[in-house]
């Protein structure tokens, strides 16, 4: 009797894999690769992952998003390129039949696409059979919802404001969509949207601290600073006493102390620097601010 062991699967963080940089030194120009895009660029792409100089092959995958968790990259094996451009397989240390390795992305690194010739070299199909299991079953709006938040997490919210504007504009009350879309414009520098879309939301959930923060955020890049004092000391109010509620009203006293630098408050920006330097949870980015030496 013939038995066959099940494939195994590994998954992985993007911060682990040293592969995926947000820097990129090019290959030789006869390879036609140029590492000149960003993982959200790459979205049902094939990719090859960053290649140091003495490196003698490259690593490729192929970059989808799965629906339950974001921006991933599953590994497809590794080529090289012989000094005509020509693309050929390499031994893979991870064969597809064994093991499967999913790198889940949380940074925008730098990628460079595979052009047509490699992937007929390779003899990859443009889009690999197993995607399907992959396609977005929820209904529109919450599909652009989900997509616009993929794209904020991993960094490119100009993309994201493509979904998650037209999920606004079909549907303002769907779950999240205020959120995102606000979140989006605070980070394009697009500020006076933010407070537009935002403060009618607020003015309904007045407890929702993420909310409040972007709110808090916009007036200050607006140099709206005493509107920026009032709402950070609202949005420092809804925080819990938890470790993680003291690292969020810790980094919120921060803002708010610069808000008061920016009005010439030196009393009150003091009082709130020294707030937050109290309130850091050992190890937090204020903490470590306030510690550089440890």
């Amino acid at each position: 009797m013939n038995f066959s062991l099940p494939t195994a699967y590994l998954l992985l963080t993007a911060s682990l894999i040293p592969g995926i940089s947000s820097v990129a030194e090019d290959p030789p120009k006869s390879s036609g690769l140029s590492y000149e895009v960003h993982m959200s660029d790459c979205e049902n792409k094939w990719i090859a992952l960053y290649h140091k100089p003495e490196d003698t092959d490259y690593t490729y995958g192929f970059v989808y998003i799965d629906p339950e968790a974001g921006f991933t990259v599953h590994y497809g094996g590794r080529f090289t390129v012989d000094p005509d451009g020509k693309y050929h397989l390499a031994p893979n240390p991870l064969p597809p039949d064994k093991m499967n390795l999913k790198i889940r992305l949380d940074q925008n690194g730098i990628a460079a696409l595979l052009p047509p010739a490699a992937l007929a070299q390779l003899g990859l199909p443009e889009k690999p059979d197993w995607l399907k299991f992959y396609v977005d079953k929820a209904d529109p709006i919450t599909h652009k919802v989900n997509w616009g938040f993929f794209y904020n997490s991993i960094g490119d919210s100009r993309r994201a404001l493509g979904y998650l504007g037209s999920a606004y504009k079909d549907r303002p009350d769907a779950p999240r969509v205020v959120f995102e879309l606000t979140y989006a414009y605070n980070a394009t520098g697009r500020s006076d949207d933010a407070l537009r879309v935002a403060k009618s939301e607020f003015t309904k959930y007045p407890k929702d601290e993420l909310l409040c923060r972007e709110i808090a955020f916009a007036y200050l890049q607006l140099k709206s600073y005493r509107d920026a004092a009032g709402q950070y000391q609202a949005c420092i109010a809804l925080c819990a006493d938890s470790e993680s509620g003291m690292a969020e009203k810790s980094e919120l006293a921060m803002n708010l102390s610069a808000a008061y630098g920016a009005l010439s408050d030196t009393a009150n920006r003091d009082a709130w620097l020294e707030k937050a330097k109290g309130w850091a949870p050992e190890g937090s980015p204020v903490y470590k601010h306030f510690h550089p030496e440890e």
